[in-house]
């Protein structure tokens, strides 16, 4: 069954979709592990790796959502910081 959340009678119905493009800073030895956790996370993918840097995308059907995977990222044993870089929404219809 389908958690009801504030945030879900907010949305419903919401004929958009986001993307965002981050840039996660983690320790330099645990990047691995950061990297193996991200790409666990519903909406995230993994796109590159070097250093301390990890480059991804979060995807959902709200600014909300995109904002509490980036917050939930930012808080990770190991993640020093989380960033933000690029955000897009478009309307559901329009995507092919």
């Amino acid at each position: 069954m389908r958690d009801l959340t504030r945030r879900s009678l907010l949305t419903a119905g919401s004929s958009e979709h986001h993307i965002s493009s981050a840039v996660v800073l983690a320790l330099p030895e645990r990047r691995e592990e950061v990297s193996s956790r991200l790409v666990t996370m519903e909406g995230v993918e993994v796109h590159a790796s070097e250093g301390s840097r990890i480059v991804i995308t979060i995807e959902g059907p709200s600014r909300g959502k995109l904002g509490e995977a980036l917050t939930s990222i930012s808080v990770m044993d190991g993640v020093l910081a989380a960033n933000m870089v690029f955000e897009h929404a478009e309307g559901r219809e329009t995507r092919a």
